[in-house]
């Protein structure tokens, strides 16, 4: 479940260059308008990866390890007649 709505996240970035618009707009820092719209969107996200070779207990050791974790967040905003309207969708996956 985790993993299908982690693809869903990263194939949402795949966001057509022409839909997002180069003209100024009233979107908060960080946002991009949408063309012919009024809607702000960001999409963002963060990455760690970790891994660790032997231990401070058994210098001898062979022992690896390693871990990596993620996060993709889609933030929408639109001004509406009854006030801002906001959407956000976050997914996260850890390995």
């Amino acid at each position: 479940m985790k993993r299908r709505l982690f693809a869903l996240a990263f194939s949402s970035l795949a966001l057509p260059g022409p839909a997002i618009a180069a003209q100024p707009s009233a979107c908060p820092p960080g946002f991009s308008a949408l063309q012919g719209s009024d809607t702000c969107v960001r999409v963002s996200g963060r990455m760690r990866a970790e891994s660790v070779i032997g231990s401070a207990r058994t210098r001898g050791s062979n022992a690896f390890q390693s871990g990596a974790s993620g996060r993709v967040q889609l933030d929408v905003r639109k001004q509406t007649e009854y006030g801002p309207l906001r959407a956000v969708i976050r997914a996260e996956g850890q390995r």
